[in-house]
């Protein structure tokens, strides 16, 4: 099972842990898509908005990576 993937020029993703979660849960408006990614970085909302609609997207398919059913492991 995949935990975390290496963006390259960008960082390591992790998936956000339940504190982060619980200020995403804050968040309103059209940042609330973006602060999972944002934070699995360990950015602001501000910063990721900086990086390139490559680099983001790229963040984006490591986020669906890890959130994806076949990543879960079974038999647990």
């Amino acid at each position: 099972m995949l935990t975390e993937i290496e963006i390259e020029d960008v960082g390591i993703y992790r998936l956000p842990n339940m504190w982060q979660y619980d200020r995403i849960k804050r968040v309103q408006g059209p940042n609330r898509v973006i602060a999972p990614l944002a934070f699995g970085l360990g950015m602001t909302i501000q910063q990721f908005k900086r990086l390139t609609p490559e680099q983001q997207n790229l963040v984006q398919q490591a986020y669906y990576r890890l959130t994806s059913p076949a990543n879960v492991k079974k038999g647990i």
